[in-house]
C-alpha cells in the first residue's frame, strides 16, 4: 500500500464508505454523528475543512490539514469518534467503516473548485433533490461554515 504524501498547506480530497456500503446514514442522526467529527476536527485546529457530504453509504469530504495530524490519523479519529456513537445511538457492535479511503491531493484552485461542485451536488446527481443548498447533510447548505474562502 503507497504511503499517503498528507502535504500540510494543500487541500486534500477524500472519500470514504461504509462497511458493505450499508446505508448508515440515510438516518439523519447518524449523519449529524459524521458531521459532529468533522467539526470537531476543525474546531481542534487538526484541519481547515472546505466542503463535505454525507450520503447515505459514503462520506466526501475536502480538507486542508494543518499538520497536527496525518490523513490517516484525522481518518481513524473520525471513524473510530462515529463509530462509538453510532453504535451507541443504534444499541450494535462492530465497525461501521470500510478500511481505506480515496484521496487526492488538490493543486490548483480549478479543480478545488470543480471537486467542491462534485461534492455539492451529489445529492442532486443521486436524485435525492434539486437544489444542493436544500440537503441538509451538505456544506452547500447555507447553515454549515467552512473555510473554503481561504483557499480561493
Amino acid at each position: 500500500m503507497p504511503k499517503s504524501l498528507d502535504l500540510a498547506g494543500y487541500p486534500v480530497y477524500i472519500t470514504t464508505n461504509t462497511l458493505n456500503r450499508v446505508p448508515l446514514f440515510a438516518d439523519s442522526g447518524n449523519a449529524d454523528v459524521v458531521i459532529r467529527a468533522l467539526y470537531y476536527c476543525r474546531k481542534a485546529g487538526w484541519i481547515h475543512l472546505l466542503a463535505f457530504v454525507v450520503m447515505s453509504d459514503h462520506l466526501h469530504f475536502i480538507a486542508v490539514l494543518l499538520g497536527e495530524k496525518t490523513l490517516s490519523q484525522l481518518l481513524h479519529s473520525i471513524k473510530s469518534y462515529s463509530s462509538k456513537q453510532i453504535n451507541e445511538r443504534l444499541r450494535k457492535e462492530g465497525g461501521n467503516w470500510q478500511a481505506g479511503k480515496w484521496e487526492f491531493t488538490i493543486g490548483s484552485r480549478e479543480v478545488l473548485l470543480q471537486k467542491v461542485a462534485y461534492i455539492h451536488n451529489n445529492p442532486v446527481r443521486r436524485g435525492v433533490l434539486e437544489r444542493p443548498e436544500d440537503y441538509p447533510f451538505s456544506s452547500a447548505n447555507p447553515k454549515f461554515e467552512t473555510d473554503l474562502g481561504l483557499y480561493l
